[in-house]
This record gives C-alpha cells, structure tokens and sequence, in this order.
C-alpha cells in the first residue's frame, strides 16, 4: 500500500518542492459536511502517512521523528506513573524542537503543494513544471554522469542548455544546428563512454594485475616452441592438421568443432564435449578467432593462443575472468552454404 501511494504521489511532491510558489502554507480549515468530505480528508491522511512522510525525509526535507517517538514509547511503557510524566514531556520536547527545525523547509514545500493542486492538469505552465523537474531530477544528472562520469568536479552548463532548447523551441537563428547539434552530442557521449571504459578497465587491471603477468609470461614462453606462429596482432596458432580446402571470408559461415580452455587447463566451453558442431558467421565471434579463421583452410585443425585483447577484454563471464588468455583447438568442418 504504501509504495502505491507513494508512487502515484512522487511526481507531484517532487514537481512542489522544485516550485516557486505564493499563496502561503497554512493548513486549510477542516470542514467534514458529506462523506466526500470525510473520504477526500481521509485520503489526505493516508497518502501524508503511508509514503508521502518517507518520502520527504528521503528527500532531506523532513528529519525523521518516528525513532524518537518509538524510542520513549517503549521506555514509557516499562516505566511507573512519575517517570512516565517525565519522559513524555521529554519527548514532547525533542517532538518540538524537530518540529521547528522542519518548519521553514516544511512550510515551503506545502507552499509548493498547493499552488501545483490548483493548477489546469493541461496548462503549459504545468507541463513545464513537470519537464523541468524531469530535467533537473534525472535527465541533467544523467547527462552529466555520461559526459563526465565520477568526476564531480565538471558539471554541463545549465544556462546554456536552456539557450539551446528556447532557441530551438522559438525557431530562432541557431549558434549550432540541429543536425550539428545531434552529432557533437552523439560524438561526446561515445568519447565519454570510451573514457569511462577506460578508467574501468585500468582500474581492473590493477585488480588483476598478477593473472596478467602470468597469461603475459605463458605466452612469451609459448611464442618460443617450435611449431608456434605469432601474428603482429599477438594471437598464436600451431597447426595440429593441415587443410587443404577454401579458405573462409568475412562474409561466410563456418562450421566447426572447438575446445576451449584456460592457460591453466580449465575447459570453459567445448562443442567436442558436447558432441555437436557449431555454426557461427565468421565476424560474429571473438578477434582473434575471427583472425585465425580467415587465414585456415578448410578440414585444418589449429590450437590457437588468444590473448585477452583479442578474446573478451576486461569482461567477467564467470569462468573466463578479466584479462584471461585463452586456448582454443579449432578444427575447420566446412563453410556453410
């Protein structure tokens, strides 16, 4: 029940306290003439408790006052009839002082309440109201947090968002067109993206700095034995059989049987286990087996060495953590039809 309400009453609380507002916040009269009376007031009631308070003291607009009264209410009922009187004028006490401490900011948001009650559900100024609040709540943040991740230092311009959208919105001579205007922003937020994924991976790479020293040495000690051919992208392959048909190109799809483990051994995924080809097109797997694909012929059978660059990267998938190199015996069934 109370999540209900406070879901339907969260736009609306959220659009009075961002409001700047006239008309005072004195608590109209309570008349009870009819029952639409008693059930108008009572929804009041149940909306103000069962979410609307926890909301506001969410928001930081409200201190709590529930964990004092909870508190003396259970000292008050152990207690005898002195120290009852006692520790219920204490809790009158701090009830007050709360009180007033949440009256300015209080007083405000009422303010901000019922101009927003009183306004035509359609009007433009409320629906600018309402778009506002979106921006400022949630699309301004997260366009923020997009262009400049964690650092808080950086902030986007408000003002000048605001320049850009009247002026679009009043068809005025534009600094930026649109079209320009929908690039930059496109462009930014991949750069964005890019250098958040980034800072990520650098900071796993810390994390897992010992693996990566390991799978670095496996494969400088690999690069040595006789039969391994490493290519400038890093990837190494031994031929295990010779091939002597087509060679695959991007554009095909393969058929093939593979075993994949981790330099230790660990088997992460194999279709010989499984009894049963795969088929896949040749650029919809990891770099390095499409790198090794397009230079094998047909009825060959390789053990490929993929370095972590060239398998998934920074990518937990459960067995296969970040930055693991990978061993594969791939063997060439066919190009598919």
């Amino acid at each position: 029940m109370k999540k209900t309400i406070l879901g339907t009453f969260s736009a609306m609380t959220v659009l009075a306290v961002l409001m700047v507002s006239c008309g005072g916040a004195s608590t109209p009269k309570t008349s009870l003439k009819n029952s639409v009376d008693s059930v108008s007031y009572a929804y009041g009631v149940s909306m103000a408790d069962q979410g609307l308070v926890q909301y506001l003291e969410q928001q930081g607009i409200l201190q709590s006052t529930s964990n004092i009264e909870y508190d003396y209410q259970m000292r008050i009922a152990s207690a005898d009839s002195t120290q009852k009187e006692v520790l219920q004028k204490e809790m009158a006490a701090k009830l007050d002082s709360v009180n007033q401490i949440n009256a300015p900011r209080l007083n405000e948001f009422i303010k901000g309440l019922k101009e927003a009650m009183n306004l035509k559900e359609k009007s433009p100024y409320a629906q600018g109201l309402s778009i506002g609040v979106q921006f400022s709540q949630m699309m301004l943040p997260q366009f923020n947090t997009m262009l400049f991740g964690s650092d808080s230092t950086q902030k986007v311009n408000s003002d000048q968002i605001l320049a850009g959208l009247i002026s679009t919105l009043k068809n005025q001579q534009l600094a930026i067109s649109t079209v320009e205007a929908n690039a930059l922003v496109q462009k930014e937020m991949e750069k964005a993206q890019q250098a958040e994924q980034t800072r990520q991976e650098e900071e796993l790479k810390v994390q897992y700095a010992d693996s990566i020293a390991a799978g670095n040495a496996y494969l400088a000690d690999n690069a040595k034995r006789e039969g391994v051919v490493t290519l400038p992208s890093g990837l190494q392959y031994e031929i295990l059989r010779e091939g002597n048909g087509p060679t695959p190109a991007d554009t095909d799809r393969v058929k093939v049987h593979y075993h994949g483990t981790l330099i230790n051994g660990t088997v992460f995924d194999s279709s010989v286990n499984r009894g049963e080809p795969a088929t896949f097109g040749v650029t919809q797997v990891i770099p390095g087996w499409t790198e090794a694909l397009k230079l094998m012929p047909v009825g060959s059978k390789w053990r490929l060495y993929i370095p972590y660059d060239l398998a998934y990267g920074a990518q937990d998938r459960g067995t296969i953590k970040p930055f693991s190199n990978l061993i594969f015996d791939v063997e060439l069934l066919g190009i598919e039809e």
